[in-house]
């Protein structure tokens, strides 16, 4: 039932308070959790509900949903409930569990035992099985390369095809093969209903890859990425709140002055003659965005020349991906010379970050104590080290700084280029993105308004398709945290299971070319639209989707909009074709534009 403001007494003994009402906003999501339970709190027209946590499509996070006109929509897929009921709009009957509300001396309360016993008593999410007849089969009856004794397949995998390589094996191997790195076994799966499966049962089943965290935290970076447990759930919250779309909302005329600095760069660039290296530009400007959205600092990075936070940042992807994939922890013993080039890298990022903190810390200090409300990711990390429930240590707080420096300008600045670089061997393609964003935005120089870019139909789908096919994140590594059961296999606690997310969008069943570059697959209608969609993950999926994903768009809609008004690409004839590395993220290497202005 819904609670209104007024008292509501609980005749049960086991009661647990889940939030304030002082807490919840008109039209406002509180997330919540009881034993390992999500839930969310809402509250709308004067009412407060309770519903289960998660969408009953992939498990996403819905306290990280919006609310408008009295709808829930999932941020993942656009799932939409009712407000009041938790009943799904649409034709699937998947509506939301709701809960008693008991309202009472300004706390939120719900009955543990109906949490629990709705929790044990709904249906487990299926096992996709290839066949009903099928047994379960052990990782000794998987197919895969062959290996040398104690080494296994370590001497095939370099770090910088890792992606390369695994997806070559899925094509001679099948969706599902195994492989091993130094005795420990991995299963790579490139089937988007097992893929999803895994994703979904995050982060009770599934944690990353235990290695991802232990480089993580010897390098001091051990934020709300490569976080578990309830130290991961308090800080994604956080994380998520500074991200949503009211606050993306706020932040987009700023967005737009960043975008205008890129543009005068790149003027700048086409009235000398000099061709560029976008993706190192980008980075600069997804710096800039992240530091003025995240920490409300301005680098201006985009117009500087010489030193700059990016020359260190950019090598500290490279490396954690080197020492992820390493045989053993070398540099215990022995510093390489890349290894003493992330140690400066990291000195002068942490001193960066520092230097965030204490300026954020100043302005919080010389604010009324009245003024509550964070008004950057950073105000909001900070002033949760004075929060009695769960306080941040320092050192949680400069991890996270760290890490959304590296998140922020990374990924975004690689997807961007790869757009860039279709657009520049696809002629035909450029010129109907070109013909799209006049008509859309007209004699401006960019998108200045925030809800235009939904007009801008074929763009958004060249994106789709870039990311389809040149996703910066083409493999995810994940271990589970007991034995498990994925499809027809048994996997037992201690194995390591790499997620060929790239390739899983390729063989999406259903796809008409599925290595050709075809935006149009994307406006086909929206049960063919929804039918990609399935196998197409760049963001991840389940409770852990990337919660820079809604920023990453916006960044991504931004600079490309901007691209097509202003300029005609064509790639730069170069001694080496563009290819892909793996460092961590997937990059473009020898990708140079040269940028002719339009008439």
């Amino acid at each position: 039932m819904n609670a209104s403001l007024q008292a509501v007494r609980s005749d049960s003994p086991d009661t647990v308070v889940i939030a304030r009402t002082k807490e919840l906003e008109d039209d406002g999501i509180k997330a919540a959790n009881v034993d390992g339970i999500d839930l969310i709190v809402l509250r709308h027209d004067n009412a407060i509900s309770i519903f289960q946590g998660r969408c009953p499509h992939q498990g996403t996070l819905l306290s990280e949903g919006t609310v408008k006109d009295g709808v829930l929509t999932c941020r993942a897929h656009g799932w939409q409930f009712d407000c009041s009921s938790g009943c799904k709009q649409g034709p699937s009957r998947s509506n939301l569990k709701r809960f008693d509300a008991i309202v009472e001396n300004g706390e939120v309360k719900v009955d543990r035992n109906d949490v629990r016993a709705w929790n044990a008593q709904r249906p487990a999410p299926p096992v996709i099985m290839p066949c009903r007849e099928s047994p379960v089969r052990s990782l000794a009856q998987l197919p895969g390369p062959k290996r040398v004794p104690f080494l296994g397949n370590t001497l095939q995998l370099r770090p910088e095809k890792l992606h390369l390589v695994l997806e070559e094996w899925c094509r001679e191997f099948g969706p599902v093969y195994t492989f091993r790195l130094i005795g420990r076994p991995f299963v790579a799966i490139a089937d988007p209903a097992l893929i999803s499966q895994v994703l979904r049962d995050r982060p009770g089943a599934y944690r990353r890859w235990n290695v991802i965290e232990t480089v993580a935290r010897e390098l001091g970076i051990n934020g709300v990425f490569s976080m578990e447990g309830e130290a991961w759930r308090r800080q994604r919250q956080l994380v998520a709140k500074a991200l949503d779309p009211l606050h993306l909302r706020a932040f987009f005329p700023l967005l737009c002055e960043m975008t205008r600095r890129l543009l005068q760069r790149w003027e700048k660039a086409e009235r000398e003659q000099q061709s560029i290296d976008i993706q190192k530009d980008l980075m600069r400007y997804t710096v800039d965005v992240t530091t003025n959205l995240a920490f409300g600092y301005d680098m201006d990075t985009i117009e500087s020349e010489g030193e700059v936070i990016q020359r260190h940042l950019e090598v500290v992807f490279p490396m954690i991906n080197r020492r992820i994939n390493a045989p053993f922890p070398y540099w215990h013993y022995v510093k390489l010379p890349a290894d003493k080039t992330l140690d400066r890298a990291l000195i002068a990022v942490q001193a960066l970050t520092k230097d965030l903190i204490a300026a954020n810390r100043a302005r919080l200090a010389q604010r009324p104590e009245t003024d509550a409300m964070p008004t950057n990711l950073l105000e909001a990390l900070l002033m949760a080290q004075h929060d009695g429930e769960a306080p941040l240590t320092d050192d949680e707080v400069l991890a996270n700084v760290f890490t959304i420096l590296l998140a922020g300008q990374d990924t975004t600045a690689n997807t961007v280029a790869w757009v860039a670089y279709f657009m520049a061997s696809l002629p035909d393609v450029q010129r109907k993105m070109q013909e799209e964003v006049d008509a859309v935005i007209g004699s401006a120089a960019m998108l200045e308004d925030f809800d235009a870019g939904d007009a801008l139909l074929y763009l958004n789908a060249v994106i789709s398709e870039s990311m389809r096919l040149k996703s910066v994140t083409p493999v995810l590594a994940v271990e589970p945290n007991y034995d498990v059961q994925v499809g027809d296999i048994a996997i037992p606690k201690g194995a390591v299971l790499s997620l060929l997310t790239r390739e899983a969008g390729l063989q999406q069943g259903g796809h008409s070319a599925p290595d050709v570059f075809d935006p149009d697959r994307w406006l086909t209608g929206e049960s063919a639209a929804s039918h990609h969609r399935a196998g197409f993950m760049p963001f991840g999926s389940g409770p852990r989707l990337c919660p820079g994903r809604s920023l990453a768009l916006m960044e991504v809609r931004s600079a490309v909009a901007m691209l097509c008004r202003n300029f005609d690409l064509l790639l730069v004839d170069g001694e080496s074709e563009v290819e892909e590395v793996f460092a961590f993220s997937m990059v473009p290497r020898n990708l140079r534009i040269e940028l002719r202005r339009r008439g």
